[in-house]
């Protein structure tokens, strides 16, 4: 996969909704699945999804504690910074 092909999975993968509030959340700490199902009011398997894709792109990372997944961003500065950029231009 080329860098644009890189940078347009990235962007498409932050371009949901759900899954901009999860990078929002995540930018605060790191968290599990039904932490992310309480703070959202979504139902489980659409936070596991979410969660999935901004895996598969490389936004999230997780680990195991015990039973729990904690999920939590790979580069938070970097998703802090391409949130600010991005609502610069849409206000």
């Amino acid at each position: 996969m080329n860098q644009n092909e890189l940078t347009a999975s990235y962007l498409k993968a932050l371009g949901h909704p759900v899954r901009l509030m999860i990078a929002r959340n995540l930018l605060k700490g790191q968290m599990c699945v039904g932490e992310v199902v309480t703070s959202l009011n979504i139902q489980q398997a659409n936070a596991s999804q979410h969660l999935n894709i901004l895996r598969i792109n490389g936004i999230v990372e997780s680990t195991r504690e015990g039973t729990l997944k904690y999920y939590h961003l790979k580069e938070p500065k970097k998703i802090e910074r391409l949130i600010k950029i991005m609502e610069t231009y849409v206000h």
